[in-house]
């Protein structure tokens, strides 16, 4: 005989304990691997936390719809974007990187709950989500990371069947066989303000000038391998193959919550670079100089922290190379500035794209061609090539009709 699946509202309650506030612990009745009805709990969080009742149950929201998602959820109707922002913070975020998780709540928290927060998921419309991101006094990127959060946690409705569809990157319901197209979905452009600044090799030498051996040494790394600032704080002296004459970038470093040394960001990042004998030098010369020189010590160490972690290559960036690099009149120069010339200046020298593409370990060539600028010399060398192929004499003749030879 069918049974009809019932909809759980659970139980709260605040529990003393011996040590600490007072917690609120919330119950509810799942099945187990064979069917069995068995009884659960969960800290939802202490009474500092959740003054309140209300206040708890509210928390507790997220929660009920992971417990009642194989049930006909008539009530879930009334979900709204805060709730389902809990319950992506406790079944999804915890999956990203770190770094994602933070970038993530701070959109959320800063742009999209403030002003979604209390409307119901069926409430959300497609032009008004972007209308509000169009009147947003923001830069272009800003308002697509927005759009990029908030479509990830309608995906995440709709994959959980909280709502039928995904009205920021689409507005056709699941399951009705159309097509996503340009025309669908919020749009809100990603062009840049500005194109990102790329130095010379006479500027690159210039700033490196200014600057003391360490930071000399951090530069020409940069400049010559073109990593990411991740990558080059992760760096440890076991990745340097002095014999082999290569480096093995195998992790990225993550300043922020106390310091993580994670993966890199893609499979594509852990490819094998080559070591130029000027590289192998100095890397030498800093070794022989740093306290902290074994295997498992990173080259950059943090000082204060004894060699734990790698140096604040944010705080270097600010107190040492961008001053150097203003005092000869080159400003707005970031980590990310000399990954971009190393992308340009191999282009400039007639590199194939391919090469490029592992050089800076991208995934797709796609990514690579973000990274390459053409120069003004090799803009004026193309021109005159082009000149020089459709007026061979250089000059127009009085005449429409004839060139003069």
């Amino acid at each position: 005989m069918f049974r009809r699946t019932r909809y759980q509202q659970g139980s709260l309650v605040l529990e003393e304990r011996k040590r600490g506030s007072a917690v609120w612990v919330y119950r509810w009745w799942e099945k187990d691997i064979n069917g069995t009805p068995v009884r659960r709990k969960l800290q939802i969080g202490s009474l500092e936390q959740y003054p309140t009742e209300s206040v708890a149950q509210a928390a507790a929201d997220a929660l009920r719809l992971t417990i009642n998602n194989p049930s006909n959820r008539r009530n879930l109707r009334q979900t709204t974007v805060n709730i389902l922002w809990e319950h992506y913070c406790r079944e999804e975020l915890p999956l990203k990187e770190l770094s994602t998780q933070d970038a993530y709540s701070f959109y959320a928290k800063n742009w999209i709950l403030p002003r979604w927060g209390t409307v119901l998921l069926e409430e959300i419309k497609t032009v008004e989500v972007e209308r509000w991101l169009r009147a947003a006094e923001v830069a272009d990127g800003t308002r697509a990371k927005v759009k990029c959060v908030l479509s990830a946690l309608f995906s995440h409705a709709v994959r959980w069947e909280f709502c039928g569809h995904n009205p920021i990157s689409s507005g056709i319901p699941v399951g009705s066989g159309g097509k996503r197209g340009p025309s669908t979905g919020v749009r809100v452009s990603a062009k840049r303000q500005e194109a990102p600044l790329v130095l010379s090799p006479e500027q690159v030498k210039l700033g490196l000038t200014k600057l003391g051996f360490r930071d000399q040494l951090l530069v020409f790394l940069d400049g010559a391998l073109g990593t990411r600032r991740g990558e080059l704080g992760a760096l440890r002296w076991s990745d340097c193959n002095f014999d082999g004459m290569s480096f093995s970038v195998q992790h990225s470093y993550y300043w922020r919550r106390g310091g993580h040394l994670k993966a890199t960001k893609t499979e594509a990042s852990a490819k094998v670079l080559p070591m130029h004998l000027a590289l192998k030098d100095a890397l030498q010369e800093w070794k022989s100089q740093t306290a902290y020189n074994g295997p498992g010590d990173f080259v950059f160490p943090s000082l204060r922290c004894k060699g734990k972690k790698p140096l604040d290559l944010a705080a270097v960036l600010k107190k040492k190379i961008q001053p150097a690099f203003a005092s000869v009149g080159i400003r707005g120069v970031g980590w990310h500035t000399f990954r971009h010339t190393v992308g340009t200046m191999l282009a400039d020298m007639g590199e194939h794209q391919l090469t490029i593409r592992d050089y800076l370990r991208h995934s797709n060539l796609h990514v690579t061609n973000k990274y390459l600028q053409a120069t003004p010399e090799s803009k004026r060398s193309a021109q005159g090539k082009l000149v020089d192929a459709i007026l061979p004499g250089g000059l127009l003749s009085a005449s429409k009709s004839t060139l003069v030879q």
